[in-house]
């Protein structure tokens, strides 16, 4: 069974919760053909904590509003510890993007969370957007995560 780890520096946003989380993560496991077994983390934190984790690891001093660390693009395989084999890696959430983002775009927080979770689960998975063709693979995967989201 496919599993998260949450980790709650700063929280605030209406309607997200841990069966939600694991919902949102089960549907991307599926979409991407990720093992069942599949293991993350999420950090749910503020501004600050995400300028210093962008500053450090994508060298842009401002906050962000979804990270994702890809553990078997940053661990050796001879280095993981027995039982790391189903860990695909963490994502970092900033609860102040969210609640902003949400005020803009006029949707709720909720939706606005699991547009940024569902972004950060299929870079973890290895769908990136660097390119048109890409971009184009990865929005349509995030539309079809996120219908089934709304519609449950």
């Amino acid at each position: 069974m496919a599993r998260v780890y949450v980790g709650y520096d700063q929280f605030g946003i209406t309607g997200v919760d841990d069966e939600f989380i694991r919902f949102i993560f089960d549907v991307v496991v599926s979409l991407a053909k990720l093992e069942p077994e599949s293991e993350i983390g999420l950090v749910i934190t503020n501004d600050v904590q995400m300028q210093k984790l962008n500053r450090q690891y994508r060298g842009k001093d401002q906050p962000t509003n979804v990270l994702s660390f890809a553990y078997h693009e940053t661990v050796p395989s001879d280095f993981m510890a027995k039982g790391d084999e189903h860990y695909i890696g963490d994502i970092y959430i900033s609860y102040e993007r969210v609640l902003a983002q949400a005020e803009v775009l006029k949707v709720a927080d909720k939706d606005e969370f699991a547009r940024l979770f569902v972004h950060g689960l299929f870079h973890l998975a290895g769908i990136h957007h660097n390119n048109p063709k890409e971009e184009a693979r990865m929005e349509a995967l995030e539309d079809k995560a996120l219908a089934i989201v709304s519609a449950a």
